[in-house]
């Protein structure tokens, strides 16, 4: 099985998306009406080496993840949020979380991520 990095993610409705990715920041939950009735769900920004992306959490999944974990997503897939991809573990995908040395650690991640914002607002 093969892993793709943050910055392969397409601002397009992907399934069968295999990644490794750091928590960086863990938003506030909040409630949302869907098709489904009001679910919780959380934003979470998570990233790599080569940048960064959100990625929603639902329901009892917002317990499972804190600031630093390391996750392996297998079969998430990506959708479009305000033209960016946005990351979800949806119905098939799993999730793990696994330790790797030679991962960066959450603070350098954080520390890009900022960078990259700051570009952005120039």
């Amino acid at each position: 099985m093969s892993f793709i990095k943050v910055k392969d993610l397409k601002p397009i409705k992907q399934p069968g998306i295999n990644i490794i990715v750091r928590v960086i920041i863990k938003g506030e939950p909040r409630t949302v009406k869907t098709k489904f009735g009001h679910s919780r769900v959380c934003d979470v920004k998570v990233g790599d080496e080569t940048g960064t992306t959100t990625m929603s959490f639902w329901g009892s999944k917002i317990n499972e993840v804190s600031f630093g974990d390391l996750l392996k997503i297998e079969e998430g897939y990506t959708n479009v949020w305000q033209g960016r991809a946005q990351l979800s573990l949806g119905r098939n995908g799993t999730m793990a979380k696994i330790e790797d040395e030679s991962f960066p650690d959450a603070q350098t991640i954080l520390n890009k991520f900022i960078e990259e914002s700051q570009e952005e607002e120039e």
